[in-house]
C-alpha cells in the first residue's frame, strides 16, 4: 500500500513548482485546483505529475518556455549559418526572410542580405558579387584605363552595353563593363586584330 502523503507536505511541494492550491489536498493522482505563481493562470495537475516532473505545472506557462527555448536555439543557429557564410550579425535576428544587418568578414563593407538566401547558397554582398551600385567617374575610369573613351554617361549597370570609342583605332562599340572587369576588353576589332 502506497505511503500516505501529508497535504501540508503536498501544498508545499505545489507551492516550490509555482502552483498555489485553490482547494484542500485531493489525492495523490486526482486534478488539483490551483492558481499560477508566475502567471495567475487557473491549472489543475495532478500531485504526482507535479512531483515526479512529468508536468511543469502549468501548462501556459511551460509552452511560453518551451517556445522561447525553441527561439533562443533558432536564433543561434541563425547566427551560427551566418557566421559560417562569412557574415558578422551587427542585430538581432529579424527572421530569415527580413534584411539583417551584417559586417561581411572579406571585405569589412556592411552589409543587408537575408538568411534563407544564405541558407539557399546565395551571396550576401553586392559588392563582392559585383552587383553593387558603380559610381559612374568609377565606371568611366575603368572604361579609359582599357582604352575605350566613354561616349554617354555611364547606363548604371554592369551589364548594360555603354557605346565607347576605342582610342586605338577609333572603332565605336558596347562593351558593358561586366564584360571589362572580366577582362574581354572593350574594342572588337583589336582583340582579332591582336591574334
Amino acid at each position: 500500500m502506497p505511503a500516505r502523503i501529508d497535504p501540508d507536505t503536498a501544498a508545499a511541494v505545489m507551492r516550490a513548482a509555482g502552483l498555489e492550491p485553490m482547494e484542500p489536498y485531493p489525492g495523490a493522482n486526482v486534478a488539483w485546483n490551483c492558481r499560477c505563481l508566475k502567471g495567475a493562470h487557473g491549472v489543475a495537475p495532478t500531485f504526482t505529475s507535479v512531483r515526479t516532473g512529468t508536468s511543469s505545472g502549468c501548462r501556459h506557462c511551460g509552452r511560453t518556455a518551451a517556445g522561447e527555448r525553441r527561439r533562443a536555439a533558432g536564433q543561434a543557429r541563425a547566427e551560427a549559418d551566418m557566421r559560417a557564410a562569412g557574415f558578422e550579425p551587427l542585430d538581432p535576428y529579424p527572421g530569415a526572410r527580413m534584411r539583417w544587418r551584417c559586417l561581411h568578414t572579406a571585405c569589412g563593407r556592411v552589409v543587408h542580405p537575408r538568411l534563407f538566401q544564405i541558407r539557399t547558397g546565395g551571396g550576401g554582398c553586392l559588392a563582392c558579387a559585383g552587383r553593387a551600385p558603380v559610381e559612374p567617374t568609377a565606371a568611366e575610369a575603368e572604361m579609359r584605363a582599357i582604352g575605350m573613351e566613354p561616349l554617354e554617361p555611364f547606363p548604371g549597370r554592369v551589364r548594360d552595353p555603354w557605346s565607347c570609342r576605342c582610342t586605338r583605332c577609333g572603332h565605336v562599340g558596347t562593351p558593358t563593363l561586366n564584360n571589362i572587369r572580366r577582362g574581354q576588353g572593350g574594342c572588337y576589332p583589336c582583340a582579332h586584330r591582336g591574334r
